[in-house]
């Protein structure tokens, strides 16, 4: 064979073989072996319920809405209004941190604030503890601030013992509320009285609604309705009494500690057990045909039955009963009453007062009050006392510790607050014009001068938070106290 033909079969053999790998049955890759897609003899469709169960399939696990949305109810719900107070939760407080500034003026004297302290002690309480610094006169004031609106509290005056005529520690007086289950928050003492007459209180009381004492009413009040929202003013006294011909006579004052000339005196039980009269008048025993006095809803237009009469005839200082009242008359008033009243007469009796710049502000809305011996802020303005009027101007100019009780602009926060005094080198006290610079400072707009000296005194949570510029606490004649309902 030659040479060319065996070239030529070579070619041959090559391209045949070439050929042969090209289109045999297996050299190519089955996919649908590999990666069944549809179309292929041997693609078997998934089954849904194992990729993504759904409702209905044998797999299918319904989730926990716990867990997918949290409502009250399930086990680790956080209710929003705890976690962050918003506007419409009801523990919300729009300002929750009482905010301080650096620096306060005093008289003419730049204080510095060396230290504060705030504490929430509960929804709507913060306590407030400022130390104030300047080269002379170094101050330590205590303050609680309260929202008004706070559900659950209800701001009450206090009498010493239940009684004008008795004088109680605050502390006692906390101890005394707690033995009967009534829990209170944030006790402050109260208003002036006399050394000499056993704490008889020196300007108007009201407690729970029932005028305790009328006092001097050229001393203003503070006094909270039944919302706690606060007053502040002077008190115009209007009271009578009404016969069953309509024929009317005023009564002079409520539980006075002397009845002077033509008066007439309305009293009940927070005088004590008697009236503590003299002969020389008539008195009318009274029970009010709808309730204990003590607990009457109001005391206007209320409607008493006469049990009995006793004219004039050398007795006087008449028992008072719970729940009863005695009108004791000297003079004119005494006439009235032993000749337009008889045993069983039905008669009408009010006791009302209003405030002296707002006469819709009456006896239904303050339910309970007690005096200051001026008001030092109002309006946000300074009230410079008349040094006159006072028997001792220097009550007012001197340094001394103070209680002052205030509120703001909208009526949505009470401060109580006590300065201590009397302490050299630790806090000296303040001047009236200066307490009503700390209670501006604090955030009041208006404010009143209460009883300060050795009656000063705050208490938080059974806590005294001052120290008594006497070295414990003074007896007193009542004061103002937060209580838990």
């Amino acid at each position: 064979m030659s040479i060319r033909n065996s070239f030529l079969l070579l070619v041959c053999l090559t391209a045949g073989l070439a050929f042969y790998a090209a289109c045999s049955p297996g050299s190519k890759t089955d996919t649908c072996e590999t990666n069944p897609q549809p179309g292929c003899p041997n693609y078997v469709e998934p089954d849904p319920c194992e990729t993504n169960p759904q409702p209905g399939c044998p797999n299918y696990v319904e989730p926990d809405p716990c867990e997918t949305n949290p409502q009250p109810g399930c086990p680790y719900y956080v209710d929003p209004c705890v976690a962050n107070p918003q506007p419409g939760c009801p523990n919300y407080d729009p300002v929750p941190v009482p905010v301080l500034a650096p620096t306060i003026t005093l008289g003419t004297a730049n204080y510095t604030v060396s230290s504060t302290y705030t504490e929430k002690f509960a929804d709507g309480f913060w306590y407030i503890r400022v130390t104030l610094n300047n080269s002379t006169k170094p101050l330590i004031i205590h303050a609680v601030r309260y929202k008004a609106g706070t559900p659950g509290y209800s701001i009450e005056a206090w009498s010493g013992k239940d009684s004008i005529n008795g004088k109680e520690t605050p502390s006692a007086m906390v101890k005394r509320y707690e033995t009967a289950g009534r829990e209170v928050k944030v006790a402050i003492n109260g208003g002036f009285y006399g050394m000499s007459t056993d704490g008889v209180p020196s300007g108007p009381e009201i407690v729970k609604g029932m005028m305790t004492y009328l006092g001097d009413v050229s001393q203003p009040i503070i006094g909270f309705d039944s919302n706690n929202r606060p007053h502040m003013d002077f008190l115009k006294f209007n009271a009578k009494v009404k016969n069953k011909n309509g024929v009317e006579s005023a009564i002079t004052t409520v539980n006075g500690i002397t009845r002077n000339t033509n008066n007439m005196v309305l009293y009940n039980s927070a005088k004590g057990k008697r009236t503590g009269t003299n002969e020389w008048g008539a008195e009318v025993l009274c029970t009010p045909e709808t309730g204990q006095w003590e607990i009457l809803d109001s005391y206007l237009n209320v409607s008493c039955q006469i049990d009995r009469i006793e004219p004039v005839s050398g007795k006087g200082n008449m028992a008072i009963p719970k729940g009863k009242i005695v009108l004791s008359g000297h003079g004119t008033a005494n006439t009235y009453l032993t000749d337009k009243l008889s045993a069983g007469d039905d008669v009408e009796v009010t006791v009302n007062y209003t405030l002296k710049t707002d006469s819709k502000v009456d006896a239904s809305v303050i339910r309970n009050a007690v005096a200051g011996y001026n008001i030092i802020l109002q309006g946000n303005n300074i009230i410079e006392p008349n040094l006159n009027v006072y028997d001792d101007p220097t009550l007012i100019t001197n340094s001394h510790p103070r209680t002052s009780v205030g509120f703001s602009a909208d009526k949505e926060y009470v401060f109580f607050t006590v300065v201590e005094g009397r302490r050299a080198g630790v806090s000296a006290g303040v001047t009236t014009r200066e307490l009503a610079q700390v209670m501006k400072y604090l955030g009041a707009a208006n404010a009143i001068n209460l009883d300060g000296g050795g009656s000063s005194c705050l208490i938080v949570d059974k806590t005294r938070k001052n120290v008594m510029s006497d070295g414990s606490e003074r007896a007193v004649c009542n004061g103002l106290a937060i209580i838990k309902k």
